[in-house]
């Protein structure tokens, strides 16, 4: 089982609550992918794909 996080950001950092998120997701087990949107939204893609957990980041830039 898979479960898909959306990320809530401001175009440069993840909100805290997006981490905790991700925390309770890992804690469920299965993989867990992080959809980014918005526009100009690179960089926020770019960290999430450090954090530990996230195996697959979805990047949808306007």
């Amino acid at each position: 089982m898979s479960t898909l996080v959306i990320a809530e950001h401001d175009n440069s950092n993840l909100k805290p609550s997006t981490l905790n998120t991700l925390a309770a997701a890992n804690a469920i087990g299965g993989s867990v992918h992080l959809l980014v949107a918005g526009s100009s939204c690179q960089a926020v893609a770019d960290a999430c794909a450090a954090v530990d957990g996230v195996e697959k980041v979805l990047l949808a830039d306007d």
